[in-house]
């Protein structure tokens, strides 16, 4: 179980608001009872945020910081993150009120956009990718660009099981697609092959930069790792669509699809 480590005056501006975290800090006396009780609160509800927050004890008896944030009764837990008071909890919370705080301060609250909703965009983006590259590979007829779509729609399947395995992890439950690109209803007709590359280009560049926010925010290193790998092969994807684009310009490569017309689901999707 997790340790509450007492911080003093000198200790707080490195370790509380210059931390690379974000920091629980509760402010408590050593003569106060329901302090106790309240530090034993915040181990349990510590145990499954110990990688992603700092715990600390400001002894209010020895220091003086605590005045600077209005704390007018002990126990008081406060919040920072990014060095500044993200919130704060006064009236002896529950061990599931003290949780759900924590979640929210670290962005992972569903209603705030955190890493369940954050993924679910990113499998929704890859569901998309996928059905199109599908519907392009089956009825383009060069045979090249045939076999590159075919390739993107298998890379697309795999970022889309990988991503869901970590979205049961973390909420629990399967995925299911947003409902705007369920059944998009795409037919065998709508693009030339120089417009599929177009529109396959505009996937990729949206899925990269999706997937370089969600490094960017990530706080777990393995987390920020498997992102990274994504990003390099999306990187990949992206330059060989680019080279697949100026292949049909340069040769006048087109199929017997015409001017495109089922691009509104696309432009759905990525509203």
């Amino acid at each position: 179980m997790v340790k509450l480590i007492e911080i003093n005056d000198t200790q707080f501006n490195a370790l509380v608001l210059k931390a690379s975290l974000p920091v629980l800090v509760e402010c408590a006396s050593p003569e106060c009872i329901i302090c106790k009780a309240m530090a034993q609160r915040v181990r349990e509800a510590a145990r499954d945020y110990l990688d992603q927050m700092l715990f600390f004890r400001l002894n209010v008896n020895e220091s003086r910081r605590w005045k600077d944030y209005g704390v007018r009764v002990i126990p008081t837990l406060l919040y920072f993150k990014g060095g500044e008071l993200a919130a704060r909890q006064e009236t002896f919370p529950e061990i599931e009120e003290i949780q759900g705080q924590i979640r929210v301060v670290l962005g992972q609250d569903a209603g705030t956009g955190g890493p369940v909703a954050e993924l679910k965009n990113a499998m929704d983006l890859e569901h998309a990718a996928a059905q199109f590259y599908k519907y392009v590979a089956a009825n383009v007829r060069n045979g090249r660009a045939k076999e590159r779509f075919r390739q993107l729609q298998h890379q697309s399947i795999a970022h889309h099981e990988i991503l869901g395995r970590k979205y049961k992890e973390l909420s629990g439950e399967s995925y299911q697609p947003a409902e705007k690109i369920v059944d998009p209803g795409l037919k065998p007709y709508g693009f030339s092959l120089l417009g599929a590359m177009k529109m396959a280009i505009r996937l990729e560049e949206k899925l990269l930069a999706y997937y370089k926010k969600l490094a960017k925010s990530r706080i777990k290193p393995a987390e920020k790792e498997l992102f990274k790998k994504i990003i390099k092969e999306e990187g990949l994807h992206l330059k060989a669509v680019r080279q697949e684009k100026a292949y049909a310009q340069r040769r006048e490569l087109e199929s017997s699809l015409e001017v495109p017309e089922q691009s509104s689901w696309l432009n759905k999707v990525f509203e």
